[in-house]
């Protein structure tokens, strides 16, 4: 006698055993159909082969407590063929039922019935969840599922850049770094059924990173001096101060505030001296706390140096008269000169002034310009 497959269900299919595979999710209605003579109809059973129940004999159901709650239905269709209904399938359902023609087996269904991922625990329990740096973290997904689901991990930071970080239930990552800070997805599928995910945010703690641009600055006098500091924090900062000589800076001309930058996690300190005076040249402290601890970062203000430079006018070589007085004059070829030393010479105490000049070259002469009182 030929078989056929009346199932609704669209997943049909008969194996090497000769079952007539049927596939249902839980909550799906399953229709099994059996075939057979002419009136007849008081000779076929159907039997659930796992218990060995008998669930009908002929248009007669023997389980009250399935037709009791609409759990099970027999349909005559026709003269020759009755279904076996069941409604709302779960899991209890699954197994081979039996089509019989008193002893003799007219067709079999091996029903499978399905199970869409569903999460049985998952830790942290939180959404979200919080770590100090440098310590350990341990993420975990348990999800149950027939067929049963894989689970795979995706990462996605700040800049919602994601990418997969694992393959299985749990996840470990050690000596955690701010860099670690994101969502991690935890995402259950079976490749059957829609995935299910859920997501944890990671936020990564550390003491403040406290940042000046350059160590060593320099400027002249009088000049308007702006410094600035970078800290990064997690939690936020407490307070960021400026020292100098480990002091608080309580001058007046020294102006400071502080701006918000990078969402909240960084902060731009910015030290402005006004018209600096001799005494502020030195090393500064930008100190910056949270509760995890504080940092600090220096920047030495140093005075700019320079050479003292002078340009000689051209002179000849002679002797000048002018009021009782005489000037000697020595002539040099050399027109720029720097000063290399102002004390008078014993031998020349009787100058009312001496000017001592000499190049940068070794072969040039020094100006010599001596008045010299009248005997």
């Amino acid at each position: 006698m030929q078989m056929k497959c009346y199932t609704i269900k669209p997943q049909c299919q008969t194996n090497d055993y000769q079952h007539q595979i049927l596939k249902a999710d839980v909550g799906q209605d399953v229709t099994m159909s059996c075939i057979f003579d002419e009136d007849k109809i008081e000779q076929v059973s159907f039997m659930r082969q796992m218990t060995g129940d008998i669930l009908s004999l002929g248009s007669e159901l023997f389980v009250h407590e399935f037709s009791s709650n609409q759990h099970i239905k027999l349909i005559q269709f026709s003269t020759n063929r009755l279904d076996l209904k069941l409604i709302s399938v779960n899991q209890n359902d699954s197994g081979i039922y039996t089509c019989m023609l008193n002893d003799e087996k007219l067709t079999s269904f091996l029903l499978e019935i399905f199970v869409p991922p569903r999460f049985i625990s998952y830790f942290p329990i939180e959404g979200s969840v919080s770590y100090s740096e440098g310590s350990s973290m341990n993420l975990s997904c348990r999800a149950f599922a027939v067929p049963s689901a894989n689970i795979t991990w995706i990462y996605r930071d700040k800049n919602k850049q994601s990418k997969t970080i694992h393959y299985g239930e749990d996840v470990y990552i050690s000596s955690l770094q701010s860099s670690d800070s994101g969502s991690y997805e935890c995402i259950a599928s079976n490749n059957f059924h829609a995935s299910i995910s859920r997501s944890f945010y990671v936020t990564i703690q550390y003491s403040p990173r406290v940042m000046i641009l350059n160590d060593k600055m320099t400027s002249d006098i009088h000049d308007t001096v702006i410094v600035k500091c970078h800290v990064c924090s997690i939690p936020e900062v407490i307070q960021i101060n400026w020292l100098r000589h480990d002091q608080m800076i309580m001058d007046v001309n020294i102006l400071i505030k502080t701006q918000t930058i990078d969402h909240y996690q960084c902060l731009e300190s910015t030290m402005e001296i006004v018209d600096i005076n001799e005494y502020q040249f030195g090393q500064y402290e930008c100190r910056a706390e949270n509760n995890l601890g504080q940092n600090f970062a220096y920047i030495d203000i140093q005075q700019i140096s320079r050479n003292i430079k002078i340009k000689q006018q051209e002179f000849h070589s002679n002797e000048i008269n002018r009021n009782g007085r005489t000037a000697l004059l020595i002539d040099n070829q050399d027109k720029n000169f720097t000063i290399t030393s102002t004390k008078t010479p014993k031998w020349l105490s009787n100058c009312s002034s001496v000017y001592v000049l000499s190049s940068f070259y070794y072969y040039s002469l020094s100006l010599l310009i001596c008045w010299i009182r009248p005997v």
